[in-house]
């Protein structure tokens, strides 16, 4: 409890509906609620959290949070459901609400400075090309990352393209300028990408990463689908920016998911 309050008021308590900073506490509840002392609003500590509504317990969530972020290969709901001794629906729950989680924090976070990569295509497990060179179930995505000065990926993106910007398998011109609104600073110093399939030999670990990316999805969950594949490419993501960072990926992630903006 003491984590959360930190996480998410680090200044102190800050009332959600007038700002006021200070608060009852009223302790009679299995989680404290705060009153603002100003407006009488009241609010709870997993209020605006994945965790919001939850009957799980916070120990439950942590262990969560903690084998997302510490088990190398990724952590299914079956997984879940078996260590957090919950039912598979409830677990499926928990990681659905971590993902929304870390595909907020990533689009909070634009790629800066150098920024190039340009498109490919993710194709779900044990999918046969068809005689078009296309797969059925492929996802036309981008891979893009900003770049230190020897050009190695500092940061990563990879963003499926909307529906509306392609057509019979070609991207549209848009779909560039769509990820450059939504993903790129305005500040970035040079931006270039590409797409044209594969066009982006200039930075060949992309390539790399993508395959990565596919492999984690269709080893660990078998695949995903083009409704939720977006999130799982996210986490994934979110994951690679901090170990090419070094950082500590737990501490990040516990305060992505109580620290959001929506989650439905």
């Amino acid at each position: 409890m003491q984590f959360i309050y930190q996480a998410k008021w680090p200044d102190g308590f800050s009332c959600p509906r007038c700002g006021h900073r200070q608060a009852y506490v009223i302790r009679s509840r299995r989680l404290p609620l705060y009153e603002c002392r100003s407006c009488r609003h009241q609010t709870s500590l997993i209020a605006g959290t994945v965790m919001e509504g939850s009957r799980t317990s916070l120990c439950k969530w942590f262990l969560a949070f903690h084998l997302v972020a510490n088990t190398e290969r990724g952590t299914n709901a079956v997984q879940l459901s078996s260590f957090l001794q919950v039912t598979y629906k409830t677990a499926w729950a928990i990681l659905h609400k971590i993902r929304q989680a870390l595909s907020q924090a990533d689009n909070a976070n634009p790629l800066t400075g150098v920024v190039k990569g340009g498109t490919a295509f993710h194709r779900p497990f044990r999918s046969a090309a068809s005689v078009l060179g296309l797969y059925p179930e492929q996802r036309p995505v981008f891979v893009v990352a900003s770049l230190d000065k020897g050009a190695v990926p500092q940061q990563v993106k990879i963003k499926t393209v909307r529906p509306e910007d392609m057509e019979d398998g070609r991207i549209y011109r848009s779909a560039g300028e769509h990820f450059i609104k939504e993903h790129v600073s305005p500040d970035a110093l040079d931006v270039d990408i590409e797409t044209r399939r594969y066009h982006y030999q200039r930075v060949p670990s992309l390539r790399n990463y993508l395959r990565k990316a596919r492999a984690w999805t269709n080893r660990v969950f078998n695949g995903i689908g083009p409704k939720y594949l977006q999130h799982y490419l996210d986490e994934f993501c979110f994951r690679l920016n901090l170990q090419l960072q070094n950082v500590p990926i737990f501490d990040r992630l516990a305060r992505a998911c109580i620290k959001i903006l929506q989650i439905s």
